[in-house]
C-alpha cells in the first residue's frame, strides 16, 4: 500500500486520506469504525476525514436508518474527474495570463532557502528556459558546497546543454573550476569571461533572464528570484556594457586548462 500512498499524496491527499480511500476500494462500503479498525486509525479521525473525502468526491457517503456507510468511487471516476478540473483549468488560462500581464509591471519576489530551495529555485519556470540564453555573474567555487554542486549546479547545467539554454558569465579565473570544466569547454552552450580575482571575486551568483533575475548565495543557500522584465532589461543592459568592455579579453582562464 506505500506506493500507493505515495503517488495519491502527489495528487494532493494527505497520507491519512489516500489511506482511507485505499482502505474503501479494499473493503468495499463500510462504516467509519471500520475503516478506522482497518486503516490504523481513531473513530472520530476517520470519521472527519472520509467527510473530507465526500466533499472532494473521492467518497460517496450512504445513510440507512440504522447505520452510515461510506463507499469509494471508483479510480477510473476520481481519474476523470481530476482531468475534467485540469481542461477547465486549461480553458481559464488565457484569462489568467493576460490579469498577470496587466500587473507585470510590478515585480514577484520569491524566496528560498536551503538545499532544497535551492532545487526549487531552480527548478522554477524550467520550461521557459528553453532554447533561450541566460546572463550574468558566477559565485567563486570556494563557496559551493559538495552537495550543491553535485544535487544541483552540475545536474542544472546538464539540463540546460539538453534543452538549448545558452549561457553567458563573468566569472573568477580559478583552478578550482575543475567541477564545471567540460561546461566551459564547449563554447557552443556556454561564453565565460575568466577574470583575475583583484577584478571580480564574488561570493553570490546573478542570473538575467527574460522574465526576471535570480540571486543565489553560495555560502548561506538562498536564492531570491524577481520576475520583473524592466529590472531583467536593466541589469540586462549592466552586463552587456561589461561584456562590450571587455570584448577580447580574459576569454580563456590561465588557471584552468581547457582541452581545445
Amino acid at each position: 500500500m506505500e506506493p500507493l500512498v505515495a503517488q495519491l499524496k502527489k495528487l494532493n491527499l494527505s497520507e491519512k486520506e489516500a489511506r482511507i480511500y485505499l482502505t474503501l476500494l479494499e473493503l468495499g462500503p463500510s462504516t467509519p469504525y471500520r475503516i478506522a479498525k482497518k486503516a490504523h486509525l481513531k473513530r472520530p479521525t476517520a470519521y472527519v476525514i472520509a467527510e473530507g473525502l465526500v466533499e472532494k468526491g473521492l467518497l460517496v457517503q450512504v445513510i440507512s436508518e440504522k447505520k452510515k456507510t461510506y463507499v469509494a468511487r471508483s479510480p477510473e471516476s476520481y481519474v476523470a474527474d481530476i482531468e475534467k478540473r485540469v481542461a477547465e483549468a486549461k480553458k481559464v488560462l488565457p484569462e489568467l495570463m493576460a490579469v498577470q500581464r496587466k500587473t507585470s509591471e510590478q515585480p514577484n519576489l520569491l524566496y528560498f532557502e536551503g538545499l532544497e530551495g535551492m532545487r526549487q529555485a531552480y527548478d522554477y519556470r524550467l520550461k521557459d528556459f528553453h532554447n533561450t540564453e541566460i546572463v550574468g555573474f558566477a559565485a567563486r567555487v570556494d563557496d559551493f558546497s559538495n552537495e550543491l554542486l553535485e544535487q544541483v549546479s552540475l545536474p542544472w547545467n546538464s539540463y540546460r546543454e539538453k534543452h538549448n539554454i545558452k549561457l553567458r558569465v563573468f566569472t573568477t579565473d580559478d583552478k578550482k573550476l575543475t567541477a564545471f570544466k567540460d561546461f566551459f569547454a564547449n563554447k557552443k552552450e556556454l561564453v565565460a569571461k575568466f577574470l583575475p580575482e583583484n577584478l571580480y571575486n564574488s561570493d553570490s551568483t546573478i542570473e538575467i533572464f527574460g522574465w526576471g533575475i535570480r540571486i543565489v548565495m553560495v555560502k548561506n543557500m538562498q536564492a531570491i528570484i524577481v520576475e520583473s522584465t524592466k529590472l531583467s532589461a536593466t541589469f540586462r543592459q549592466i552586463f552587456d556594457l561589461l561584456w562590450s568592455k571587455f570584448k577580447g579579453e580574459y576569454d580563456a582562464p590561465e588557471k584552468l586548462k581547457l582541452e581545445k
